[in-house]
């Protein structure tokens, strides 16, 4: 006989993993039903919003336009600002998912505590650029301040 045959069905171990499971399940569809997954800022912790759109150029660059006055306020090289090309990318593919042109722009919101969001008004998504690290989020807010500089 295998050491594996007499051993006993260890079922408080399964037991405790079907609990953690079903907590977590628990958890998550409480947050998708309450709209805690959703942005916590209120329009009161809005400082200021630019709106900027994002263009793939010809020659692999990506051009970010300020709406307003539809200035080229920051061009990404190619092969470079990888999260922002990324984070814009996953945002794109929702639109397409969702049959919504690029022709609407997305919004960079700075908050009261420093922090920045981007906001998809086509989507309804909003990112938390902060859950990203401070490197990150430093991308966009160079974004938001250079499209603010050519208002």
């Amino acid at each position: 006989m295998t050491a594996t045959a007499t051993a006993p069905f260890p079922r408080l171990q399964l037991t405790a993993v079907a609990t953690v499971l079903a907590l977590v399940l628990v958890a998550s569809a409480t947050a998708r039903f309450t709209g805690f997954a959703k942005s916590q800022a209120n329009p009161s912790s809005i400082i200021a919003t630019t709106d900027v759109t994002f263009s793939d150029m010809p020659d692999g660059s990506v051009a970010i336009r300020n709406v307003r006055g539809s200035h080229i306020v920051v061009s990404i090289p190619a092969r470079a600002g990888g999260f922002v090309r990324s984070t814009m990318r996953v945002l794109a593919t929702e639109r397409l998912h969702e049959g919504i042109g690029q022709a609407q722009p997305f919004r960079l919101i700075q908050l009261q505590n420093g922090t920045f969001e981007l906001n998809d008004p086509a989507t309804g998504q909003t990112l938390d650029l902060v859950a990203f690290g401070p490197t990150n989020e430093a991308e966009f807010a160079n974004i938001f301040f250079a499209s603010e500089a050519q208002k």
